[in-house]
């Protein structure tokens, strides 16, 4: 980071031979982002037990049994991945990853409360927990539809300060 100090709630990102300044949408992104995947992990650590006897029990998976944590550093890899390319290196094509990832969770929510309203779902916290990580994720995602979330894409783009 250079230049002068940013706003309280802003910080700022070295582009090259341009400052530029986050823009608020951006920090309310980084912040919900990053507890939706904290959340996510206490979801895959509370699941682990229940994932990892699924595998077992199945005798084609069970013959692989490192497949789980292999997934599991793939999708910690690939969610940090993102986030490094929305808030630290903006590119609008991970923009666009996390939006549509966050559509694709909309619907997991929508299809998680149908079978809940159904009885086709066991409540549990797990469940309770992975629908709060989806609609934090979602609510993350959105801010990246906002004007100045778009301009910070723009400018990073064309290597041009904010």
């Amino acid at each position: 980071m250079t230049g002068s100090p940013a706003r309280p709630g802003r910080s700022m990102i070295d582009n090259g031979d341009k400052t530029m300044i986050r823009p608020v949408s951006i920090t309310r992104y980084e912040r919900l982002y990053l507890a939706s995947f904290v959340i996510g992990l206490i979801v895959s650590a509370m699941s682990w037990g229940p994932r990892r006897a699924m595998v077992a029990a199945t005798p084609m998976l069970a013959k692989i049994g490192w497949i789980l944590p292999t997934f599991e550093v793939a999708g910690i890899v690939i969610t940090l991945t993102l986030w490094y390319f929305t808030v630290r290196a903006p590119s609008g094509v991970a923009r666009w990853v996390v939006i549509v990832l966050a559509a694709l969770s909309a619907i997991g929510v929508a299809i998680s409360l149908v079978q809940l309203a159904t009885g086709h779902a066991v409540p549990s916290a797990t469940l309770g927990l992975s629908i709060v990580a989806s609609v934090v994720y979602i609510g993350a995602a959105l801010q990246l539809l906002k004007p100045d979330a778009k301009l910070w894409f723009d400018q990073a783009g064309r290597g041009h300060a904010a």
